[in-house]
């Protein structure tokens, strides 16, 4: 199984729509994934940047496009250890990223987490790409993914920079935090996540690719890296 984790394009955050460079960038997505991608499915986030850029990606090929309400902005603010305020999750100070925050099960219970959307906000998407990968074959036990049937589509998950670190870090089996923290990605980048189907009925993944915007060759991108 493949799946695509799709920035959207160049986005108008006041409008939460796309940028007219922003849909041009999406055109360029669309036929880059036209000519090298089998696409099964497709989702996307209710927010109309990654909405738009899903519209334009999907038309003309009888694909409907599902919207998931899990796959919005991962946008969760917690508490900035340099002040009393509040920082996105992805704007922490590198003098404040303690090993706590890079163990996947401790870094919930850091005081610059409780008492925050993150917990919840990330248990609804990881619960929500489970229910999709189970409808394909893929279902959870524990920390591993048993086959229950071939699991050889492409899905395309039309969403942003936040929500994808969260998403690869649920499949990698990592803390969020280093990793929302350490990537950045360009609008209408591609990541791709493939299962790992060496060892039988129970598989792992593992990213062929992260960002990608090579479709973008050759035209300057004016996007902000987050959101």
């Amino acid at each position: 199984m493949k799946l695509l984790f799709i920035r959207h394009g160049e986005p108008d955050y006041d409008n939460d729509c796309l940028t007219p460079h922003g849909r041009e960038q999406a055109a360029m997505l669309r036929d880059r994934l036209a000519a090298t991608e089998h696409i099964d499915a497709a989702f996307a986030s209710p927010m109309g940047r990654a909405s738009q850029t899903a519209q334009i990606c999907m038309e003309n090929t009888g694909i409907s496009v599902e919207v998931c309400p899990w796959l919005r902005e991962f946008d969760v603010k917690i508490h900035d250890p340099g002040s009393s305020g509040m920082i996105y999750a992805w704007d922490m100070s590198p003098k404040y990223r303690e090993s706590i925050l890079c163990d996947r099960e401790k870094y919930i219970s850091s005081p610059y987490i409780q008492d925050t959307e993150m917990s919840g906000r990330y248990c609804a998407a990881d619960e929500g790409l489970d229910r999709i990968l189970a409808g394909y074959g893929l279902v959870r036990e524990g920390d591993r993914y048993r086959k229950t049937a071939e699991c050889g589509e492409t899905l395309a998950f039309f969403c942003h920079f936040g929500m994808t670190c969260v998403l690869v870090s649920k499949l990698l089996g990592v803390s969020p935090i280093p990793i929302l923290n350490g990537l950045s990605c360009e609008p209408t980048g591609i990541t791709t996540m493939c299962t790992d189907d060496r060892f039988g009925e129970y598989v792992g993944f593992r990213m062929h690719g992260y960002g990608d915007i090579s479709h973008l060759s050759g035209h300057v991108s004016r996007g902000n890296i987050f959101k």
